[in-house]
């Protein structure tokens, strides 16, 4: 008789899992359709348990955006261009462990979303207020290191494909002249020459 609870027991702990795996799989299959549902809005509004596959679908990203910026020194001496490493080369446990992703991909989608704003502004100084310019001046401004006594720093946008050499890397955007402690600052004569991106 107690052989016989262990092994029903066994059974229901089984089958137990075998339901819990497969109403998994179909919320998941569910989560692909883009429907929103109530587990989503309210249990996992970002998607760590029920993961979503068309994360880079219907156009997968074929470049990667790199994030360069300078800085202007006191005496209107402009450094050299610094690129802030945001991808990093695959390993294998990025798989399973890969904290930086989720930066790579905010700035990915911050640029993606700069540029396609950036064709519908006829009035170039908006160019500044547009919320995906402000994160990415926060971003040059407060999360890389910048040479000492620097005054001001610009950033710029730059195109490649890491993984195909053939293809050429490209400057997509290029920012303006910013404060690194918020107060406004006129360019001189020598920094303005300097300010031509480098070919």
């Amino acid at each position: 008789m107690t052989m016989r609870r262990t092994t029903i027991a066994k059974l229901a702990g089984r089958w137990s899992l075998y339901g819990l795996l497969a109403s998994w799989f179909g919320l998941t299959l569910y989560q692909q359709a883009g429907a929103p549902h109530w587990l989503q809005a309210k249990v996992d509004p970002i998607g760590i348990t029920i993961p979503n596959w068309r994360f880079f679908a219907p156009l997968p990203g074929r470049h990667d955006y790199n994030v360069l910026y300078r800085d202007r020194l006191p005496d209107g001496t402009v450094t050299a261009w610094r690129e802030e490493e945001i991808s990093v080369p695959r390993k294998m446990l990025q798989m399973v462990w890969h904290p930086r992703r989720r930066m790579e991909k905010a700035l990915s989608d911050v640029a993606s979303q700069l540029f396609s704003m950036v064709d519908k502004v006829e009035d170039r100084t908006i160019i500044q207020l547009l919320m995906p310019y402000l994160a990415l001046l926060n971003f040059v401004t407060n999360q890389v290191p910048h040479r000492d006594g620097a005054v001001d720093v610009q950033f710029m946008i730059a195109q490649s494909a890491t993984y195909d050499p053939t293809v050429e890397p490209a400057m997509m955007f290029l920012s303006e002249w910013h404060s690194l402690y918020g107060e406004a600052r006129s360019l001189p004569a020598e920094a303005a020459r300097e300010a031509v991106p480098a070919g």
